[in-house]
């Protein structure tokens, strides 16, 4: 029963790759030829996905128990696109928010991975940062992509707020915290 359940959602993941690939490369400013990305399943593995490199591991428990988890897999895509070859505490926040800003650019979030403002999170990853990431590329169309790119070829320092949004990062968080304070 498990290999045949991994064979499907190896095989249904593939095709989000195919349908979505070119969706995703062009949120994240990758240009033609798109990698070839992998896809593995996990036995019994209950993290829903993890990617290194250009190859995706799914998990089999997870998607058993969340079998229409899109965004999970556009999710890893972005990741395997991106092949960021630095990922510490300073970009890990924003991968994993870049990552989850596609997912809901794309209409693929789920109620647990919804983007939303949480005072204080705009750098906490995930979530929080995808929410303000959104409200970054609303003011300036075109920022996200050029992050991303930066963070891919390993150029990406803090300092690329200030040239790609012209106001430095901290400006920037104190604007965005700002208006999700101002009643609406």
């Amino acid at each position: 029963m498990g290999t045949e359940r991994s064979r499907r959602l190896r095989a249904w993941a593939e095709a989000l790759v195919a349908e979505h690939g070119d969706a995703v490369a062009g949120l994240i400013g990758v240009e033609a030829p798109l990698p070839v990305v992998t896809i593995e399943v996990e036995l019994g593995g209950e993290v829903p996905g993890v990617t290194g490199g250009t190859t995706i591991v799914l998990g089999e428990r997870w998607f058993a128990e969340h079998p229409d988890d899109v965004g999970c897999v556009l999710h890893e895509l972005a990741h395997a696109y991106m092949r960021a070859p630095a990922y510490d505490q300073d970009t890990i926040w924003l991968i994993e928010g870049i990552a989850d800003y596609v997912r809901d650019v794309l209409g693929y979030d789920a109620p647990w991975t919804r983007a939303h403002h949480q005072p204080g999170r705009a750098r906490g990853g995930y979530q929080t940062t995808a929410h303000f990431l959104l409200w970054l590329e609303a003011r300036r169309p075109g920022a996200v992509a050029e992050l991303s790119r930066r963070l891919g070829d390993g150029s990406f320092a803090e300092g690329a707020f200030g040239e790609i949004a012209e106001r430095p990062l901290a400006d920037l968080v104190r604007l965005y915290e700002a208006e999700q304070a101002a009643p609406a």
